[in-house]
């Protein structure tokens, strides 16, 4: 067979192997939200780019490499779903990165999160002085989740209407 004609062959059928298998899983593996989803999409990555130009490795071979990292991803995702402990245990669970308006410095070490990045998703949210935060925590998918202090909150509609009445 023609070099250039394979190539386009196995480009065509990487790609929709990649887009089924996303399709398979969902938009958890598009937002990445745990260590073996990210391991898992930089592999299939990985594969799929092989499998597009690598003419020296058989088709056949990358096509069970596929097949066997799909399913390793598909078991451990329906795995997770069903149990929240083997779901806490493959994927992580949320850091409190600040508590009652204290700065947890230990879990920030233990987790190797820098006051740098606390700062950066602090500001994300509007917010500049670590002073005004009530409550941090770090999500799975790496993006922070912030309460702020009482005092440093926005007014609602609820506590307009508390001092109308």
């Amino acid at each position: 067979m023609n070099e250039s004609l394979e190539i386009i062959i196995r480009t065509i059928l990487a790609y929709l192997w990649l887009w089924l298998y996303t399709k398979l899983i969902g938009m958890r593996l598009i937002a990445q939200n745990s260590y073996h989803l990210f391991v898992l999409t930089m592999m299939i990555g990985t594969i799929g780019g092989n499998m597009a130009f690598n003419l020296k490795i058989s088709l056949m071979n990358f096509i069970l490499s596929m097949f066997v990292i799909s399913v390793i991803g598909y078991a451990l995702m329906r795995i997770s779903l069903n149990s929240k402990k083997v779901d806490a245990a493959i994927s992580g669970e949320p850091i409190v990165i600040i508590k009652d308006g204290e700065l947890l410095q230990e879990q920030m070490k233990k987790y190797k999160y820098s006051m740098e990045a606390l700062k950066q998703g602090l500001r994300g949210k509007d917010i500049f002085e670590i002073e005004q935060v009530e409550f941090a925590v770090l999500e799975l998918n790496g993006t922070l989740s912030v309460l702020k202090k009482r005092k440093y909150r926005n007014v609602t509609w609820q506590d307009l209407e508390k001092i109308m009445k």
